[in-house]
């Protein structure tokens, strides 16, 4: 099967437990949805590689989860945000997905619990790229109302659709029930509809899964295994 490689999850220190739970069972689930089972998810935690600073105590690149915020602070417009671009640039670059720097190719989810930005929006929940990984923010949806199995709930619909962009999803070969306003997205009860409004879009996508028990259309189904060959 194609495009068939682990998965290296690494998040920012004081992130709730309740929310890596949520994307953990979010890439579990899309993974079932995939019909593979050799896919591994390895949890770097708030991972610091050995020796991640140098001799004059700065950060090592590509060596912690610090230095990717580092970058995502000193790149930003301003000080209550991190630059999302630019966290999502030095993720594609980092050697440790390269075999011949020693390293293994692999997908990327980085979560953290700051606000962050992309170009031209106010804040973003979550930025990806296909075939390298994502970074999903669960700042905004702390400020929801609500117990914390709702907010679990939202996070998992957010990490299944970020990770679905990852999974090429929807193909781009694929033109029934699509829309494409700031990237390509699916019209169908789904979680890869376009989620612009924070929280009424991502409430109904959350509520739309929970009540079809399902997370994918057909359309997006077949996407999804076609990405992965089978």
């Amino acid at each position: 099967m194609k495009n068939i490689k682990p998965i290296y999850v690494m998040n920012q220190k004081g992130l709730p437990d309740f929310e890596k739970k949520a994307v953990l069972d979010g890439v579990s689930e899309l993974l079932e949805l995939a019909n593979v089972g050799d896919i591994k998810i390895y949890d770097g935690g708030a991972w610091r590689h050995e020796g991640y600073l140098d001799k004059n105590n700065e950060l090592k690149k590509f060596h912690s989860v610090d230095w990717y915020l580092e970058v995502g602070k000193k790149e930003s417009r301003n000080k209550n945000q991190l630059n999302a671009d630019s966290m999502q640039r030095v993720l594609a670059l980092e050697p440790w997905r390269y075999p011949h720097l020693g390293g293994e190719n692999h997908y990327d989810i980085f979560i953290i619990n700051d606000d962050m930005y992309s170009k031209g929006t106010n804040f973003v929940i979550g930025i990806a790229q296909q075939k390298i990984g994502t970074i999903i923010s669960t700042y905004q949806f702390k400020k929801l109302r609500g117990d914390w199995g709702m907010k679990y709930d939202y996070i998992k619909t957010e990490t299944m659709h970020e990770l679905g962009h990852v999974f090429g999803l929807p193909s781009k070969s694929r033109t029934r029930n699509i829309e494409e306003s700031l990237g390509k997205h699916c019209t169908n009860i789904c979680v890869m509809r376009q989620g612009l409004i924070l929280p009424d879009d991502w409430i109904r996508m959350t509520n739309d899964r929970l009540k079809s028990g399902g997370a994918l259309c057909r359309d997006c189904r077949k996407d999804l295994r076609d990405f992965f060959g089978g």
